[in-house]
């Protein structure tokens, strides 16, 4: 029973991981757009 209370709180941890990754990612993205749209840069791409 103990072992599937630990799995069950890795799998909580692990969503909640994933979770800030995308919302850390969104914010950079969010970030450089905003940036380069104000100062204007061109990106070579």
């Amino acid at each position: 029973m103990s072992l599937d209370r630990w799995e069950s709180g890795v799998t909580v941890v692990r969503s909640r991981w994933t979770g800030l990754e995308r919302d850390s990612q969104s914010v950079v993205a969010a970030t450089i757009i905003v940036t380069t749209g104000l100062l204007e840069l061109q990106i070579p791409w």
